[in-house]
């Protein structure tokens, strides 16, 4: 099973874009939570989200809101100057004021 769950703060405003998935385009909007760590120190955690999420994230949270989310990690895979590059993301399926 792939789940998890964070709740963190904004680092900027959510980063609104569209795709086109099957001629038809979504809205996405992009943005990193920063979530502290039990022991000490933070982690930076990019997020994304599409379609009537995205709306919620554009007119809802901003930087420095504090949220949850709900959802599944994805680590896109490509290479770069020869090395292979591994970049966790987090598929928001759920978020919410926290």
């Amino acid at each position: 099973m792939n789940s998890i769950q964070l709740i963190g703060r904004l680092t900027k405003d959510p980063q609104i874009t569209s795709i086109k998935v099957n001629d038809v385009f979504k809205k996405v909007a992009k943005y990193v939570l920063v979530v502290d760590r039990k022991t000490e120190g933070v982690d930076f955690i990019p997020c994304s989200v599409i379609d009537k999420g995205a709306d919620w994230a554009e007119n809802n949270i901003k930087k420095g809101s504090r949220i949850g989310v709900v959802g599944s990690l994805r680590i896109n895979i490509y290479k770069k100057d020869n090395t292979t590059v591994y970049k966790p993301e987090i598929i928001v399926a759920e978020q919410y004021f926290a």
